[in-house]
């Protein structure tokens, strides 16, 4: 997982956004990769807890932020993308719910949305509209 790769969209803050939520997913993957070693102790469970909550949030403030760019600007796959955000909270929810039933064998699940989800949506997705934002100007 270490070698994660986000590609640059062209806006600096979201690329330093999405740093941030690569290094997140970094950190929750090494405390539940200790969960398959031994049981885990309650507060590496908060830990846990408090990595993903992060997470959560920090997500939703990353997306806010692209979105009212987009609309600023009329991006015109906003639809497409505003859909998309809107999947990942529901799925990043339901995965806090499985972390919250302190059950270590639901982490390859979450493990794997993460790193999918870093890849694919970033990689993909967010690298569409760098050139888009780089026409209007925006950096």
């Amino acid at each position: 997982m270490s070698n994660l790769f986000v590609a640059d969209v062209g806006v600096e803050r979201f690329n330093k956004d999405h740093q941030r939520l690569l290094f997140y997913v970094q950190e929750f993957n090494r405390l539940s990769d200790r969960f398959a070693e031994r049981e885990a102790e309650e507060d590496e469970w908060d830990q846990l807890d408090s990595i993903f909550k992060r997470f959560d949030k920090y997500t939703q403030i990353h997306f806010k932020a692209e979105e009212e760019l987009m609309r600023a600007y009329d991006y015109p796959q906003l639809e497409e993308h505003l859909k998309q955000h809107a999947d990942l909270i529901d799925t990043l929810h339901r995965l806090r719910e499985q972390i919250e039933s302190r059950q270590a064998g639901r982490f390859t699940e979450v493990k794997a949305f993460l790193a999918k989800w870093l890849l694919e949506h970033i990689n993909d997705h967010d690298v569409r509209y760098s050139a888009f934002f780089q026409e209007k100007g925006v950096d």
